[in-house]
């Protein structure tokens, strides 16, 4: 049972030349996730899984007028038994996931655009949120244990793989069938699991990339209506950076590992530096 409701109300204001419209919506709406298969045959001594629940609240404003556009969302999305890895490993080494009775990601989410000629366009957006999980338990390794596990409590901690601001800028050209972008997107630190720790984490990256087309018309007799030239410039600056990763750590006491000082090892799976790629496309 998803029940959704909302509003959405439509207004217009003149411009020299012109009018903008406005905007303003909202909604709330319920949604669930039902367990996956391994959540039942991995789950290991956790109890049953339940289905996830979110009510998802949503208000937000738009402005469209003859050279500028921006709109403007918040949201709060507030779970029910969201499955989240709490560290715990099944039989074969799989992480193991279970319901956390609380959890929430609240934010805004931004963008704008400006024609500031009638061949160049400046556009911009950016989310901004704050993803955390309430009275969660961590389940780690403990080297120095009898039964080889630790618990550890934390009353607030940021969802692992939850950057806190994703922001891209772009700069369009247009002139007749010619088309150029310039593209820079950034990503703030991603945690790799539930501790909010920046030994385990992924570090913030930044990366541009520059596309550049050119549309041909064609009146040809084997029906070919138009022919695209594509180049694109990818991680013009050749940045290293990974969107990706895994994290292993334990606690050794003995060994000089304490809690605050685990062993850990960790995985980044990186990204291509610079690279070109050209292409054709026909259109028949």
């Amino acid at each position: 049972f998803n029940p959704k409701a909302g509003f959405s109300y439509t207004f217009n204001t003149p411009l020299i030349g012109g009018n903008a419209t406005h905007r303003i919506y909202g909604s709330i709406a319920m949604s669930h996730r039902e367990p996956e298969r391994n959540n039942f045959t991995d789950n290991g001594s956790y109890p049953a899984p339940k289905a996830e629940q979110l009510m998802d609240y949503e208000l937000g404003y738009t402005y469209t007028g003859e050279a500028v556009r921006f709109g403007a969302n918040f949201y709060y999305m507030d779970y029910k038994d969201q499955f989240v890895q709490t560290g715990a490993k099944s039989d074969i080494g799989e992480n193991l996931t279970t319901n956390i009775p609380k959890s929430y990601r609240l934010g805004i989410e931004m963008q704008l655009g400006i024609d500031v000629m009638p061949w160049l366009t400046l556009e911009a957006n950016t989310a901004i949120s704050r993803n955390r999980l309430k009275d969660f338990d961590e389940v780690v390794e403990d080297w120095d244990a009898a039964d080889g596990i630790r618990t550890i409590h934390y009353d607030h901690s940021t969802l692992a793989f939850s950057p806190s601001y994703i922001t891209n800028a772009f700069a369009r050209f247009h002139y007749q069938g010619l088309q150029a972008v310039w593209h820079t997107g950034m990503v703030s630190r991603q945690y790799l699991d539930n501790t909010q720790n920046r030994d385990r984490s992924l570090p913030s990256y930044e990366v541009s990339n520059f596309n550049v087309s050119y549309t041909l018309p064609c009146q040809c007799t084997l029906g070919l209506k138009e022919a695209v030239f594509s180049l694109s410039l990818n991680n013009i600056f050749n940045k290293r950076y990974a969107t990706n990763g895994w994290v292993y750590s334990a606690i050794y006491e003995s060994g000089g590992h304490s809690e605050n000082n685990r062993y850990y090892q960790i995985g980044f799976v990186p990204m291509a530096g610079f690279t070109v790629q050209g292409g054709v496309t026909l259109r028949f």
